[in-house]
């Protein structure tokens, strides 16, 4: 495993040797999180606007890169007025991976450190070791210093207020306290060792610590950064962590019956087995959005999606949003015979039900999207299209109320 024990290790030193132990909230007391993730950080020293930074932006997936750091300043502002005991940043911290990009993200989140709220993360497949992390100069890339698990936990090693109760030797998945009576597991599946998977020595790690809370009769509420079940037929290879099953398994032995993630920029609730994965969008993704999650004194849960609300950052993530989406689909489209009207109300509509997909609430508008002219030319498509297949695809398995969920912990 090269090593990975001596970080596990470093790893749990570091956690111990944060700020002074403050006192965990009682069993009955009311408590907000806030989870966010995918916010893929890219540091403003590391591009300056120019023709290459542009192609990269054209060439994306729709997130704001361009204004990634307004939309953590923003996140951290709201925070800092919300107050919630503890803020969970589930992995894709950064655009790539650049060191630079989590030193400063972590300045910024020390802000809400020092205002008494924990602030917990775990790396995503993006985070670590990765060899895309550059810099962007005029019509330049140039290639610059990624992380490794070492010191990913360094950079971020001061941001609680309490230390982890355990940390794997193997990873850097570690148990956390948030209540007397509710522990947070935060699962990572991008080890060196396990790319993608939560490993075998991993997974004694967890049911170890799932016996112990257990025996104590204490709610665990779960965390990664790839998905835990299957959210749909297109978004499952490469999304969902390889061995969930192994995983849910785990978990339901203990009674674990809620698991938070992300990696599909999509707003998406999932039921397996029992239990229920709550995949919140993309921070850096229009409609830049967070999720609330409050527990009772019964811990009873709910969680809800909030928005950040600056006017000029939302206009801007859901231009760059469509922008991106208009340009997949008129490539696909260049090559049929479709008329130029045709083409342009597909695109139309295509932008509409793609906005819809990501913010969660494509299930909510079928009647307009069925009776639209342009959905038919849609779906005579489906065989030469992959757009038409994903649209398709996605409101064939459309759900309800992906925005919000309320669920009995105990």
């Amino acid at each position: 495993m090269r090593g990975i024990g001596k970080i596990g290790l470093m790893f749990s030193l570091l956690l111990a040797s944060g700020c002074a132990e403050s006192t965990l909230p009682s069993a009955a007391q009311p408590l907000t999180l806030v989870i966010a993730t995918d916010l893929h950080y890219l540091a403003p020293e590391l591009h300056d606007q120019g023709e290459r930074f542009q192609r990269l932006i054209e060439e994306s997936d729709g997130k704001l890169t361009a204004e990634s750091e307004s939309i953590v300043d923003q996140f951290i502002q709201k925070m800092l007025l919300k107050k919630p005991q503890t803020v969970i940043l589930s992995g894709d911290l950064t655009f790539n991976g650049e060191k630079l990009s989590h030193q400063k993200l972590a300045q910024k989140l020390r802000r809400l450190t020092e205002a008494g709220i924990d602030v917990w993360v775990i790396p995503g497949n993006h985070d670590l070791n990765n060899t895309s992390a550059a810099s962007f100069s005029q019509d330049q890339a140039r290639r610059v210093e990624s992380v490794s698990a070492a010191e990913f936990s360094a950079i971020y090693q001061n941001l609680t207020n309490r230390k982890a109760i355990s940390q794997d030797p193997n990873s850097l998945s570690c148990l956390v306290p948030i209540a007397e009576d509710l522990m947070l597991l935060l699962l990572d599946a991008n080890s060196e060792a396990a790319p993608g998977a939560i490993s075998e020595p991993t997974q004694h790690w967890i049911q170890a610590q799932l016996e112990k809370v257990r025996a104590e009769k204490q709610i665990v509420i779960a965390v990664s950064h790839q998905n835990l079940a299957e959210h749909t037929t297109l978004f499952s290879s490469g999304f969902t962590i390889q061995n969930a099953d192994e995983v849910r398994a785990l978990l339901k032995v203990a009674d674990v019956r809620v698991h938070f993630s992300g990696h599909m920029h999509i707003q998406h609730i999932q039921k397996q087995e029992g239990i229920t994965d709550i995949a919140t969008s993309s921070l850096s993704v229009s409609p830049l959005q967070y999720g609330l999650i409050t527990l009772d004194e019964d811990r009873t849960l709910h969680y809800q999606t909030q928005r950040l609300a600056h006017p000029e950052l939302k206009a801007k993530a859901k231009q760059c949003f469509e922008q991106t989406t208009h340009r997949q689909v008129q490539r696909g489209l260049a090559d049929s015979s479709l008329s130029p009207q045709e083409q342009a109300a597909m695109i139309e509509l295509a932008i509409r039900m793609n906005n819809e997909i990501f913010d969660g609430t494509l299930a909510d508008n079928f009647a307009a999207i069925l009776q639209d002219p342009a959905w038919l030319l849609w779906k005579n498509q489906a065989g030469s299209l992959f757009f038409s297949q994903y649209l398709q695809a996605m409101v064939e398995e459309a759900q309800p109320n992906q925005n919000e969920i309320t669920l009995a912990l105990r």
